[in-house]
């Protein structure tokens, strides 16, 4: 739903806005230009943007999948 989208957008600190419709109803989004890396446990755990290159990201989710560790389970922490 549109309120959902705004909760997620919101809880990603992005941008997003529909603008508006043209002759047949269709619009365009505006929005954030980001990628997320979360981890296995829905973690954020890196924000990519556009100045990122390819290989740049890439040795980034390699870092981060080599130095992953699990949360511990609720209540063992």
């Amino acid at each position: 739903t549109a309120e959902q989208v705004r909760q997620a957008a919101a809880a990603f600190r992005v941008y997003v806005s529909a603008g508006p419709r043209d002759a047949d109803g269709d619009y365009v989004v505006d929005h954030s230009v980001l990628t997320f890396l979360l981890d296995p446990d829905g973690a954020v755990r890196d924000c990519y943007g556009r100045s990122r290159t390819a290989e740049e990201v890439a040795r980034s989710v390699r870092e981060h999948m080599d130095s992953y560790e699990p949360l511990p389970p609720a209540g063992r922490e």
